[in-house]
Protein backbone atom coordinates (compact mmCIF):
# COMPACT_ATOMS: atom_id res chain seq x y z
CA UNK A 1 0.00 0.00 0.00
CA UNK A 2 1.69 3.28 -0.91
CA UNK A 3 -0.59 6.32 0.28
CA UNK A 4 -3.81 4.81 0.84
CA UNK A 5 -3.22 3.47 -2.33
CA UNK A 6 -1.76 0.23 -4.31
CA UNK A 7 0.59 0.18 -7.05
CA UNK A 8 0.01 -3.22 -8.46
CA UNK A 9 1.33 -5.46 -10.97
CA UNK A 10 2.08 -5.55 -14.78
CA UNK A 11 -0.21 -7.80 -17.02
CA UNK A 12 2.29 -10.47 -17.15
CA UNK A 13 2.78 -10.64 -13.28
CA UNK A 14 -1.09 -10.63 -12.29
CA UNK A 15 -2.05 -13.41 -15.40
CA UNK A 16 0.99 -15.21 -13.65
CA UNK A 17 -0.37 -14.90 -9.96
CA UNK A 18 -4.07 -15.52 -11.19
CA UNK A 19 -2.85 -18.71 -12.74
CA UNK A 20 -1.09 -19.63 -9.21
CA UNK A 21 -4.95 -19.04 -7.64
CA UNK A 22 -4.64 -15.35 -6.16
CA UNK A 23 -7.60 -14.74 -5.47
CA UNK A 24 -7.09 -10.89 -5.92
CA UNK A 25 -5.49 -11.55 -9.07
CA UNK A 26 -8.21 -13.52 -10.18
CA UNK A 27 -10.52 -10.57 -9.40
CA UNK A 28 -8.33 -8.06 -10.82
CA UNK A 29 -7.16 -9.22 -14.31
CA UNK A 30 -10.89 -10.06 -14.83
CA UNK A 31 -11.88 -6.50 -14.70
CA UNK A 32 -8.92 -5.43 -15.82
CA UNK A 33 -9.13 -7.44 -19.06
CA UNK A 34 -12.81 -6.99 -19.67
CA UNK A 35 -12.33 -2.81 -19.35
CA UNK A 36 -9.05 -2.18 -20.65
CA UNK A 37 -8.91 -5.67 -23.18
CA UNK A 38 -5.33 -5.12 -25.19
CA UNK A 39 -5.10 -1.75 -23.87
CA UNK A 40 -3.09 -3.38 -20.81
CA UNK A 41 -0.23 -4.46 -22.49
CA UNK A 42 2.48 -6.66 -20.76
CA UNK A 43 4.34 -4.28 -18.58
CA UNK A 44 2.01 -1.63 -18.45
CA UNK A 45 0.82 -1.35 -14.50
CA UNK A 46 -2.66 -0.93 -13.15
CA UNK A 47 -2.39 1.65 -10.18
CA UNK A 48 -5.22 1.91 -7.66
CA UNK A 49 -5.57 5.17 -5.63
CA UNK A 50 -8.49 5.73 -2.76
CA UNK A 51 -11.36 7.73 -4.23
CA UNK A 52 -12.69 7.94 -0.51
CA UNK A 53 -13.50 12.25 0.52
CA UNK A 54 -11.98 10.75 3.49
CA UNK A 55 -8.06 10.24 2.34
CA UNK A 56 -6.67 8.45 5.70
CA UNK A 57 -9.68 5.82 5.03
CA UNK A 58 -10.00 3.14 1.98
CA UNK A 59 -13.76 3.56 0.76
CA UNK A 60 -13.19 2.22 -3.18
CA UNK A 61 -9.91 1.52 -4.61
CA UNK A 62 -10.13 3.09 -8.37
CA UNK A 63 -7.46 1.44 -10.80
CA UNK A 64 -6.83 3.15 -14.02
CA UNK A 65 -3.60 2.90 -16.81
CA UNK A 66 -1.62 5.42 -17.12
CA UNK A 67 -2.48 7.31 -20.66
CA UNK A 68 -5.49 5.39 -20.43
CA UNK A 69 -9.54 5.65 -20.67
CA UNK A 70 -11.72 4.50 -18.27
CA UNK A 71 -11.24 2.37 -14.77
CA UNK A 72 -11.63 -0.46 -12.36
CA UNK A 73 -13.17 -0.23 -9.22
CA UNK A 74 -12.17 -2.59 -5.64
CA UNK A 75 -14.73 -2.22 -2.64
CA UNK A 76 -12.74 -3.86 0.37
CA UNK A 77 -14.97 -4.79 3.29
CA UNK A 78 -13.07 -5.94 6.86
CA UNK A 79 -14.46 -7.33 10.15
CA UNK A 80 -14.34 -4.53 12.99
CA UNK A 81 -12.19 -5.89 15.02
CA UNK A 82 -9.78 -6.37 12.12
CA UNK A 83 -5.80 -4.91 12.13
CA UNK A 84 -7.14 -3.22 8.83
CA UNK A 85 -10.21 -1.66 10.51
CA UNK A 86 -8.60 1.62 11.33
CA UNK A 87 -7.78 2.12 7.10
CA UNK A 88 -10.64 0.25 5.50
CA UNK A 89 -14.72 1.70 6.66
CA UNK A 90 -16.76 -0.77 5.19
CA UNK A 91 -17.94 -3.62 7.80
CA UNK A 92 -20.03 -6.68 6.95
CA UNK A 93 -23.78 -5.88 6.94
CA UNK A 94 -26.26 -7.00 9.58
CA UNK A 95 -29.76 -6.78 8.40
CA UNK A 96 -31.61 -3.67 9.42
CA UNK A 97 -34.32 -2.18 8.17
CA UNK A 98 -37.07 -1.07 11.00
CA UNK A 99 -34.55 -0.22 13.45
CA UNK A 100 -35.54 3.37 14.66
CA UNK A 101 -32.36 4.70 13.46
CA UNK A 102 -33.67 3.50 10.12
CA UNK A 103 -37.36 4.98 10.34
CA UNK A 104 -36.13 8.07 11.26
CA UNK A 105 -33.49 8.65 8.58
CA UNK A 106 -36.72 7.47 6.03
CA UNK A 107 -38.53 9.98 7.70
CA UNK A 108 -35.62 12.97 7.24
CA UNK A 109 -35.28 12.20 3.84
CA UNK A 110 -38.72 11.82 3.12
CA UNK A 111 -39.44 15.57 4.95
CA UNK A 112 -36.19 16.79 2.70
CA UNK A 113 -37.72 15.92 -0.26
CA UNK A 114 -41.48 17.06 0.50
CA UNK A 115 -41.22 19.91 2.44
CA UNK A 116 -37.63 20.73 3.45
CA UNK A 117 -36.82 23.63 6.16
CA UNK A 118 -34.44 25.42 3.71
CA UNK A 119 -36.64 25.63 0.58
CA UNK A 120 -33.38 26.04 -1.38
CA UNK A 121 -32.04 22.39 -0.24
CA UNK A 122 -34.74 20.59 -1.28
CA UNK A 123 -35.39 18.34 -4.30
CA UNK A 124 -35.88 20.36 -7.39
CA UNK A 125 -36.52 17.42 -9.62
CA UNK A 126 -39.31 15.79 -6.83
CA UNK A 127 -42.61 17.37 -6.86
CA UNK A 128 -43.36 19.04 -3.42
CA UNK A 129 -45.91 17.77 -1.01
CA UNK A 130 -49.24 18.73 -1.87
CA UNK A 131 -52.59 17.00 -1.11
CA UNK A 132 -54.19 15.38 -3.88
CA UNK A 133 -57.25 13.76 -4.81
CA UNK A 134 -57.47 10.37 -2.70
CA UNK A 135 -58.22 7.28 -4.94
CA UNK A 136 -61.19 5.29 -5.33
CA UNK A 137 -60.29 3.23 -2.07
CA UNK A 138 -57.82 3.26 0.24
CA UNK A 139 -57.11 2.04 3.66
CA UNK A 140 -57.92 4.18 6.38
CA UNK A 141 -54.85 3.25 9.44
CA UNK A 142 -55.47 5.26 12.31
CA UNK A 143 -52.51 5.83 15.00
CA UNK A 144 -55.41 4.15 17.29
CA UNK A 145 -55.19 0.67 16.02
CA UNK A 146 -58.05 0.36 13.85
CA UNK A 147 -57.95 -0.03 10.62
CA UNK A 148 -60.76 0.59 7.97
CA UNK A 149 -61.81 0.93 4.14
CA UNK A 150 -62.28 4.13 2.93
CA UNK A 151 -64.78 5.22 0.05
CA UNK A 152 -63.62 8.25 -1.45
CA UNK A 153 -67.66 9.08 -2.66
CA UNK A 154 -66.78 12.86 -2.40
CA UNK A 155 -63.49 13.20 -4.02
CA UNK A 156 -61.61 13.88 -0.47
CA UNK A 157 -57.62 15.15 -0.35
CA UNK A 158 -55.00 13.76 1.69
CA UNK A 159 -51.54 12.15 1.63
CA UNK A 160 -51.68 8.54 1.01
CA UNK A 161 -48.90 5.72 0.53
CA UNK A 162 -48.59 3.00 -2.04
CA UNK A 163 -47.51 -0.55 -1.39
CA UNK A 164 -45.86 -2.46 -4.13
CA UNK A 165 -45.22 -6.04 -3.60
CA UNK A 166 -45.65 -9.82 -4.54
CA UNK A 167 -48.94 -11.44 -4.28
CA UNK A 168 -47.38 -15.22 -4.51
CA UNK A 169 -49.70 -17.94 -4.38
CA UNK A 170 -53.47 -17.35 -2.45
CA UNK A 171 -53.81 -17.71 0.57
CA UNK A 172 -54.56 -20.75 2.31
CA UNK A 173 -55.40 -19.38 5.76
CA UNK A 174 -59.30 -18.74 5.31
CA UNK A 175 -59.80 -16.01 7.85
CA UNK A 176 -57.45 -13.82 5.60
CA UNK A 177 -59.33 -11.48 3.38
CA UNK A 178 -59.62 -9.00 0.23
CA UNK A 179 -62.39 -6.69 -1.03
CA UNK A 180 -64.88 -8.22 -3.16
CA UNK A 181 -68.20 -7.22 -4.01
CA UNK A 182 -70.03 -9.03 -1.02
CA UNK A 183 -67.85 -7.79 1.76
CA UNK A 184 -67.54 -4.04 0.76
CA UNK A 185 -69.89 -2.78 3.82
CA UNK A 186 -68.11 -5.41 6.71
CA UNK A 187 -64.34 -3.63 5.53
CA UNK A 188 -65.70 -0.28 6.19
CA UNK A 189 -66.42 -0.95 9.31
CA UNK A 190 -63.42 -2.95 10.65
CA UNK A 191 -60.55 -4.66 9.29
CA UNK A 192 -58.84 -7.08 11.89
CA UNK A 193 -55.31 -6.58 11.53
CA UNK A 194 -54.67 -10.09 11.88
CA UNK A 195 -56.82 -10.90 8.74
CA UNK A 196 -54.21 -9.15 6.69
CA UNK A 197 -51.56 -11.19 4.84
CA UNK A 198 -47.84 -10.26 6.58
CA UNK A 199 -46.44 -7.95 4.07
CA UNK A 200 -49.81 -5.48 4.40
CA UNK A 201 -49.46 -5.89 7.84
CA UNK A 202 -46.09 -4.65 7.61
CA UNK A 203 -47.43 -1.93 5.48
CA UNK A 204 -49.39 -1.08 8.15
CA UNK A 205 -47.12 -0.64 10.43
CA UNK A 206 -44.88 1.55 8.43
CA UNK A 207 -47.50 3.64 6.59
CA UNK A 208 -48.34 4.22 11.27
CA UNK A 209 -44.46 5.03 11.85
CA UNK A 210 -44.01 7.69 9.00
CA UNK A 211 -47.32 9.49 10.63
CA UNK A 212 -49.82 8.88 7.49
CA UNK A 213 -53.21 7.46 7.70
CA UNK A 214 -53.83 6.77 4.25
CA UNK A 215 -52.74 3.21 2.45
CA UNK A 216 -53.47 1.95 -0.93
CA UNK A 217 -53.24 -1.66 -1.58
CA UNK A 218 -54.30 -3.23 -4.34
CA UNK A 219 -55.84 -6.42 -2.89
CA UNK A 220 -58.05 -4.48 -0.94
CA UNK A 221 -58.85 -0.91 -3.03
CA UNK A 222 -59.47 -2.83 -6.39
CA UNK A 223 -62.62 -5.11 -5.91
CA UNK A 224 -61.30 -8.35 -6.74
CA UNK A 225 -64.66 -10.23 -8.02
CA UNK A 226 -65.29 -7.16 -10.50
CA UNK A 227 -64.34 -7.11 -13.94
CA UNK A 228 -65.53 -3.34 -14.92
CA UNK A 229 -63.97 -2.23 -11.61
CA UNK A 230 -60.69 -3.55 -12.19
CA UNK A 231 -60.62 -2.36 -15.59
CA UNK A 232 -61.80 1.51 -14.52
CA UNK A 233 -58.91 1.04 -11.59
CA UNK A 234 -56.61 -0.15 -13.73
CA UNK A 235 -56.77 2.78 -15.95
CA UNK A 236 -55.95 4.92 -12.77
CA UNK A 237 -53.01 3.12 -12.14
CA UNK A 238 -50.67 5.69 -12.95
CA UNK A 239 -52.45 8.52 -11.19
CA UNK A 240 -52.60 6.52 -8.27
CA UNK A 241 -48.62 6.05 -7.71
CA UNK A 242 -47.45 9.30 -9.06
CA UNK A 243 -50.13 10.77 -6.88
CA UNK A 244 -49.10 8.84 -3.79
CA UNK A 245 -46.57 10.50 -1.50
CA UNK A 246 -44.49 7.62 -1.09
CA UNK A 247 -44.65 3.80 -2.78
CA UNK A 248 -43.33 1.50 0.12
CA UNK A 249 -42.02 -1.58 -2.20
CA UNK A 250 -40.96 -4.84 -0.44
CA UNK A 251 -38.29 -6.03 -2.51
CA UNK A 252 -37.15 -9.36 -0.34
CA UNK A 253 -41.05 -11.18 -0.07
CA UNK A 254 -41.84 -13.70 -2.57
CA UNK A 255 -44.87 -13.57 -1.71
CA UNK A 256 -47.88 -11.65 0.40
CA UNK A 257 -47.39 -13.87 3.29
CA UNK A 258 -43.78 -13.30 3.72
CA UNK A 259 -44.17 -9.55 4.77
CA UNK A 260 -40.64 -7.63 4.74
CA UNK A 261 -39.77 -6.06 7.82
CA UNK A 262 -38.50 -9.12 9.74
CA UNK A 263 -35.79 -11.61 8.56
CA UNK A 264 -35.75 -12.93 5.10
CA UNK A 265 -34.07 -15.27 2.96
CA UNK A 266 -30.85 -14.14 3.87
CA UNK A 267 -31.82 -14.59 7.71
CA UNK A 268 -29.45 -13.13 10.61
CA UNK A 269 -26.79 -13.71 8.60
CA UNK A 270 -24.13 -10.60 8.02
CA UNK A 271 -23.15 -9.43 4.15
CA UNK A 272 -19.59 -10.28 3.54
CA UNK A 273 -18.30 -10.59 -0.20
CA UNK A 274 -16.64 -14.21 -0.77
CA UNK A 275 -13.42 -13.69 -1.75
CA UNK A 276 -11.08 -13.32 1.28
CA UNK A 277 -7.24 -12.49 0.88
CA UNK A 278 -4.59 -11.31 3.54
CA UNK A 279 -2.01 -8.33 3.66
CA UNK A 280 -0.07 -7.34 6.51
CA UNK A 281 0.05 -4.24 8.54
CA UNK A 282 3.14 -2.36 9.41
CA UNK A 283 3.02 -3.55 12.63
CA UNK A 284 3.63 -7.02 11.69
CA UNK A 285 0.10 -7.85 12.25
CA UNK A 286 -1.79 -9.92 9.19
CA UNK A 287 -5.11 -8.37 8.04
CA UNK A 288 -8.36 -9.89 6.04
CA UNK A 289 -9.65 -8.02 3.50
CA UNK A 290 -13.05 -9.06 1.74
CA UNK A 291 -13.22 -7.88 -1.69
CA UNK A 292 -15.95 -7.21 -3.96
CA UNK A 293 -15.63 -6.12 -7.87
CA UNK A 294 -18.75 -4.26 -8.36
CA UNK A 295 -21.72 -2.36 -6.01
CA UNK A 296 -24.16 -4.78 -4.60
CA UNK A 297 -26.54 -5.64 -6.76
CA UNK A 298 -30.04 -6.58 -4.47
CA UNK A 299 -32.31 -9.48 -5.26
CA UNK A 300 -35.69 -8.54 -5.05
CA UNK A 301 -38.16 -10.69 -6.54
CA UNK A 302 -40.27 -7.75 -6.69
CA UNK A 303 -38.08 -6.66 -9.55
CA UNK A 304 -39.14 -10.00 -11.05
CA UNK A 305 -42.97 -8.80 -10.93
CA UNK A 306 -44.50 -7.65 -14.62
CA UNK A 307 -46.87 -5.10 -12.59
CA UNK A 308 -44.34 -3.39 -10.71
CA UNK A 309 -42.76 -2.13 -13.48
CA UNK A 310 -44.75 0.87 -13.62
CA UNK A 311 -45.51 1.17 -10.02
CA UNK A 312 -41.51 1.76 -9.77
CA UNK A 313 -41.56 3.98 -12.61
CA UNK A 314 -44.47 6.22 -11.87
CA UNK A 315 -43.79 6.34 -7.93
CA UNK A 316 -41.99 10.14 -7.12
CA UNK A 317 -40.35 8.16 -3.95
CA UNK A 318 -40.15 4.71 -3.25
CA UNK A 319 -38.49 3.37 0.26
CA UNK A 320 -37.00 -0.48 -0.53
CA UNK A 321 -37.04 -2.78 1.97
CA UNK A 322 -33.92 -4.77 0.78
CA UNK A 323 -32.39 -8.07 1.51
CA UNK A 324 -29.81 -6.36 4.46
CA UNK A 325 -30.69 -2.30 4.24
CA UNK A 326 -33.94 0.30 3.67
CA UNK A 327 -33.19 1.97 0.68
CA UNK A 328 -34.35 5.46 -0.44
CA UNK A 329 -35.26 6.68 -4.04
CA UNK A 330 -36.77 9.62 -5.64
CA UNK A 331 -36.61 11.60 -9.10
CA UNK A 332 -33.53 13.55 -7.40
CA UNK A 333 -31.51 10.87 -5.11
CA UNK A 334 -30.64 7.31 -6.88
CA UNK A 335 -30.75 4.12 -5.15
CA UNK A 336 -29.22 4.41 -1.78
CA UNK A 337 -29.06 3.39 2.06
CA UNK A 338 -31.57 5.87 3.70
CA UNK A 339 -28.34 6.34 6.45
CA UNK A 340 -26.15 6.93 4.29
CA UNK A 341 -23.96 4.54 5.66
CA UNK A 342 -20.44 4.40 3.97
CA UNK A 343 -20.10 2.05 6.08
CA UNK A 344 -22.71 -0.11 4.42
CA UNK A 345 -23.16 -0.97 0.50
CA UNK A 346 -23.39 0.62 -2.56
CA UNK A 347 -25.82 -0.31 -4.55
CA UNK A 348 -26.35 -0.60 -8.17
CA UNK A 349 -30.67 -0.62 -9.37
CA UNK A 350 -31.76 -3.95 -10.90
CA UNK A 351 -34.11 -1.49 -13.50
CA UNK A 352 -31.58 0.18 -16.37
CA UNK A 353 -32.40 3.90 -15.31
CA UNK A 354 -35.25 5.47 -17.37
CA UNK A 355 -35.57 9.17 -17.38
CA UNK A 356 -38.21 10.73 -14.93
CA UNK A 357 -38.49 13.79 -17.22
CA UNK A 358 -39.86 11.30 -19.92
CA UNK A 359 -43.34 11.89 -17.68
CA UNK A 360 -43.66 15.66 -17.45
CA UNK A 361 -45.69 17.56 -18.93
CA UNK A 362 -44.43 19.97 -21.62
CA UNK A 363 -41.75 23.05 -20.39
CA UNK A 364 -40.67 20.69 -18.02
CA UNK A 365 -37.58 18.65 -19.07
CA UNK A 366 -36.49 18.34 -22.16
CA UNK A 367 -35.83 14.51 -22.75
CA UNK A 368 -38.77 13.08 -25.14
CA UNK A 369 -38.62 16.22 -27.36
CA UNK A 370 -37.61 14.23 -29.78
CA UNK A 371 -38.72 11.17 -31.76
CA UNK A 372 -35.58 8.66 -31.45
CA UNK A 373 -35.79 9.75 -27.38
CA UNK A 374 -39.43 8.49 -27.29
CA UNK A 375 -39.01 5.38 -29.46
CA UNK A 376 -35.77 4.27 -27.35
CA UNK A 377 -37.73 4.73 -23.99
CA UNK A 378 -40.58 2.74 -25.41
CA UNK A 379 -38.29 -0.07 -26.54
CA UNK A 380 -36.28 0.10 -23.59
CA UNK A 381 -39.56 -0.43 -21.33
CA UNK A 382 -40.64 -3.07 -22.98
CA UNK A 383 -37.85 -4.77 -22.64
CA UNK A 384 -37.60 -4.69 -18.84
CA UNK A 385 -41.25 -5.23 -19.06
CA UNK A 386 -40.97 -8.20 -20.94
CA UNK A 387 -39.02 -10.12 -19.27
CA UNK A 388 -40.78 -10.06 -15.87
CA UNK A 389 -43.53 -12.37 -15.14
CA UNK A 390 -47.13 -12.23 -15.15
CA UNK A 391 -49.32 -14.65 -12.85
CA UNK A 392 -52.01 -13.95 -15.38
CA UNK A 393 -50.59 -14.09 -19.11
CA UNK A 394 -53.79 -12.02 -19.78
CA UNK A 395 -52.28 -9.12 -17.62
CA UNK A 396 -49.89 -8.73 -20.37
CA UNK A 397 -51.76 -5.35 -21.77
CA UNK A 398 -53.23 -4.45 -18.52
CA UNK A 399 -49.91 -4.59 -16.56
CA UNK A 400 -48.12 -1.90 -18.63
CA UNK A 401 -51.50 -0.16 -19.63
CA UNK A 402 -50.51 2.76 -16.36
CA UNK A 403 -47.20 3.57 -18.18
CA UNK A 404 -49.32 4.36 -21.59
CA UNK A 405 -51.66 5.93 -19.92
CA UNK A 406 -49.19 8.55 -18.63
CA UNK A 407 -47.31 8.59 -21.68
CA UNK A 408 -50.15 9.36 -23.92
CA UNK A 409 -50.94 12.37 -22.15
CA UNK A 410 -47.13 13.51 -22.23
CA UNK A 411 -46.61 12.72 -25.75
CA UNK A 412 -50.57 13.43 -26.70
CA UNK A 413 -50.17 10.05 -29.35
CA UNK A 414 -52.50 6.82 -28.88
CA UNK A 415 -50.85 3.38 -28.58
CA UNK A 416 -52.97 0.18 -29.84
CA UNK A 417 -52.23 -2.69 -28.67
CA UNK A 418 -48.53 -1.36 -27.16
CA UNK A 419 -47.56 0.33 -30.55
CA UNK A 420 -47.48 4.24 -30.72
CA UNK A 421 -49.27 5.54 -34.40
CA UNK A 422 -46.75 8.17 -34.65
CA UNK A 423 -43.83 5.29 -35.42
CA UNK A 424 -45.76 2.11 -35.99
CA UNK A 425 -43.46 0.57 -38.15
CA UNK A 426 -40.56 1.08 -36.20
CA UNK A 427 -42.13 -1.00 -33.54
CA UNK A 428 -43.03 -4.11 -35.83
CA UNK A 429 -39.31 -5.17 -36.25
CA UNK A 430 -39.70 -6.96 -32.80
CA UNK A 431 -38.71 -10.83 -32.46
CA UNK A 432 -38.44 -13.71 -30.28
CA UNK A 433 -34.94 -14.96 -29.65
CA UNK A 434 -34.30 -18.50 -30.82
CA UNK A 435 -33.99 -20.20 -27.53
CA UNK A 436 -37.07 -18.10 -26.37
CA UNK A 437 -40.02 -18.66 -28.75
CA UNK A 438 -43.60 -19.48 -27.92
CA UNK A 439 -45.48 -23.07 -28.07
CA UNK A 440 -48.74 -20.43 -28.40
CA UNK A 441 -49.73 -16.98 -30.23
CA UNK A 442 -52.82 -15.30 -27.79
CA UNK A 443 -54.53 -13.62 -30.78
CA UNK A 444 -57.42 -12.86 -28.58
CA UNK A 445 -55.17 -10.73 -26.70
CA UNK A 446 -54.05 -8.71 -29.10
CA UNK A 447 -53.30 -8.68 -33.11
CA UNK A 448 -50.61 -11.08 -34.42
CA UNK A 449 -48.10 -7.90 -35.20
CA UNK A 450 -48.14 -6.61 -31.46
CA UNK A 451 -45.60 -7.64 -29.19
CA UNK A 452 -49.08 -8.36 -26.78
CA UNK A 453 -49.57 -11.30 -28.34
CA UNK A 454 -47.01 -13.61 -27.34
CA UNK A 455 -45.47 -13.87 -23.75
CA UNK A 456 -41.85 -13.77 -22.91
CA UNK A 457 -39.32 -11.01 -23.18
CA UNK A 458 -39.01 -9.80 -27.01
CA UNK A 459 -35.93 -7.40 -28.56
CA UNK A 460 -36.13 -5.09 -31.54
CA UNK A 461 -33.42 -4.23 -34.50
CA UNK A 462 -32.27 -1.10 -34.88
CA UNK A 463 -34.56 1.89 -35.78
CA UNK A 464 -35.29 1.29 -39.34
CA UNK A 465 -33.50 4.72 -41.13
CA UNK A 466 -35.17 4.52 -44.50
CA UNK A 467 -38.78 3.50 -44.63
CA UNK A 468 -40.14 1.90 -47.45
CA UNK A 469 -43.47 0.89 -46.38
CA UNK A 470 -46.58 3.40 -45.35
CA UNK A 471 -49.18 3.05 -43.15
CA UNK A 472 -52.51 3.67 -43.94
CA UNK A 473 -55.28 3.32 -41.14
CA UNK A 474 -54.41 2.58 -37.96
CA UNK A 475 -57.21 1.49 -35.44
CA UNK A 476 -57.71 -1.29 -32.90
CA UNK A 477 -60.28 -2.65 -35.38
CA UNK A 478 -58.08 -1.97 -38.56
CA UNK A 479 -54.93 -1.58 -39.84
CA UNK A 480 -53.86 -1.09 -43.28
CA UNK A 481 -50.22 -0.45 -45.00
CA UNK A 482 -48.76 -0.21 -48.18
CA UNK A 483 -45.85 -2.52 -48.86
CA UNK A 484 -43.74 -4.68 -51.26
CA UNK A 485 -44.18 -8.08 -50.51
CA UNK A 486 -42.21 -10.77 -52.07
CA UNK A 487 -42.94 -14.36 -51.81
CA UNK A 488 -40.56 -16.77 -50.67
CA UNK A 489 -39.69 -18.27 -53.31
CA UNK A 490 -38.56 -15.83 -55.20
CA UNK A 491 -36.03 -14.63 -52.24
CA UNK A 492 -32.60 -16.51 -51.72
CA UNK A 493 -32.20 -18.27 -48.83
CA UNK A 494 -28.73 -17.01 -47.84
CA UNK A 495 -28.95 -13.50 -47.78
CA UNK A 496 -31.35 -13.76 -44.93
CA UNK A 497 -31.82 -14.43 -41.07
CA UNK A 498 -35.39 -15.30 -39.34
CA UNK A 499 -36.53 -14.82 -36.19
CA UNK A 500 -40.11 -16.80 -36.17
CA UNK A 501 -42.22 -16.05 -32.92
CA UNK A 502 -43.40 -19.70 -32.73
CA UNK A 503 -41.48 -22.64 -32.35
CA UNK A 504 -40.95 -24.64 -35.00
CA UNK A 505 -43.82 -27.57 -34.27
CA UNK A 506 -45.84 -24.75 -33.98
CA UNK A 507 -45.05 -22.49 -36.71
CA UNK A 508 -45.28 -25.54 -39.13
CA UNK A 509 -49.29 -25.78 -38.02
CA UNK A 510 -49.79 -21.87 -38.50
CA UNK A 511 -48.59 -21.75 -41.98
CA UNK A 512 -49.39 -25.43 -43.00
CA UNK A 513 -50.50 -25.21 -46.72
CA UNK A 514 -49.84 -21.17 -46.95
CA UNK A 515 -46.57 -19.72 -49.06
CA UNK A 516 -44.54 -17.57 -46.49
CA UNK A 517 -44.66 -13.91 -47.78
CA UNK A 518 -41.95 -11.43 -46.85
CA UNK A 519 -43.53 -7.29 -46.49
CA UNK A 520 -40.43 -5.08 -46.41
CA UNK A 521 -40.33 -2.26 -44.40
CA UNK A 522 -37.40 -0.43 -44.48
CA UNK A 523 -33.03 -0.51 -44.33
CA UNK A 524 -31.01 -0.02 -41.76
CA UNK A 525 -27.61 1.20 -42.15
CA UNK A 526 -24.82 -1.15 -41.40
CA UNK A 527 -21.91 0.45 -42.89
CA UNK A 528 -21.22 3.18 -45.35
CA UNK A 529 -21.74 0.96 -48.23
CA UNK A 530 -24.34 -1.72 -47.16
CA UNK A 531 -27.52 -1.28 -45.84
CA UNK A 532 -29.85 -4.40 -44.62
CA UNK A 533 -33.40 -4.70 -45.18
CA UNK A 534 -36.28 -5.46 -42.56
CA UNK A 535 -39.46 -7.11 -42.98
CA UNK A 536 -42.37 -9.07 -41.62
CA UNK A 537 -42.65 -12.81 -42.47
CA UNK A 538 -45.99 -13.10 -42.95
CA UNK A 539 -49.34 -15.67 -44.44
CA UNK A 540 -51.70 -14.27 -46.31
CA UNK A 541 -55.18 -15.69 -44.61
CA UNK A 542 -56.98 -14.52 -47.29
CA UNK A 543 -56.81 -11.89 -49.87
CA UNK A 544 -54.89 -9.06 -48.76
CA UNK A 545 -55.46 -9.81 -45.51
CA UNK A 546 -51.92 -10.94 -44.13
CA UNK A 547 -51.19 -12.67 -40.23
CA UNK A 548 -47.63 -11.93 -39.48
CA UNK A 549 -45.12 -15.16 -38.07
CA UNK A 550 -41.51 -13.35 -37.64
CA UNK A 551 -39.37 -10.80 -38.48
CA UNK A 552 -36.52 -11.24 -41.48
CA UNK A 553 -33.19 -9.37 -41.56
CA UNK A 554 -31.47 -9.29 -45.12
CA UNK A 555 -28.23 -7.94 -46.24
CA UNK A 556 -29.85 -5.88 -49.17
CA UNK A 557 -33.27 -5.10 -50.74
CA UNK A 558 -32.50 -6.05 -54.07
CA UNK A 559 -35.25 -8.94 -54.07
CA UNK A 560 -38.24 -5.61 -53.99
CA UNK A 561 -36.83 -3.86 -56.83
CA UNK A 562 -38.94 -3.16 -59.32
CA UNK A 563 -42.11 -4.93 -56.92
CA UNK A 564 -44.78 -2.36 -57.00
CA UNK A 565 -46.38 -1.03 -53.62
CA UNK A 566 -49.36 -2.80 -52.52
CA UNK A 567 -52.17 -2.04 -50.19
CA UNK A 568 -52.80 -4.75 -47.24
CA UNK A 569 -54.35 -5.36 -43.91
CA UNK A 570 -53.14 -6.65 -40.92
CA UNK A 571 -54.91 -9.10 -39.45
CA UNK A 572 -57.08 -7.65 -35.95
CA UNK A 573 -57.09 -9.52 -32.80
CA UNK A 574 -59.73 -12.32 -33.00
CA UNK A 575 -62.94 -12.04 -31.09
Amino acid sequence: MRDIGLVYHTRVQCTSSFNKGCELCTIIHGLADKEFGSRWTSHKRITFKNISPVKSVIHVLRGTLKGEEGYINLYPFVKPDDPLSAFISRRPLHKDVKSPEVINAAKKLLHNCLTPDDPSKGHEECRYSRDSVLPTRVLRVSPNGTIKLHINEKDLCGSYIALSYCWGPNPQHGGLTELKQTNQSKLMEEIKMEHLEQTIQDAVVVTRQLGFEYLWVDRFCICQDDREDKHREFAKMATTYKNAVLTLAAGTAEAASQGFLNAGPVGQRPFLPEHRFEIPTEDGQMGSVYLSDRPYQPKHPLDTRGWTLQEFMLSSRMLIFSDYQLLWQCKQVDLQSVTGDEAGLEYQQHLESLPWAAFEDEGGPSFGAHDSDKLYLWKTILRQYTERNLSNNSDRLPAITGIIAELRSVWRDTAIYGHWKDWFIQLLVWYKEEDDRVEERYLKRAPSWSWASVDGAIRFEDPIERQDAKMDIVTAAQVTMSCRVVPKDKLDDSTRCQYFDQTRKSMAAEVKGKTLQYLFLGTIQESDEFENALALIAVEITTGLFRRVGLAVFEDSLAWEGMKHRRIELEPKHK
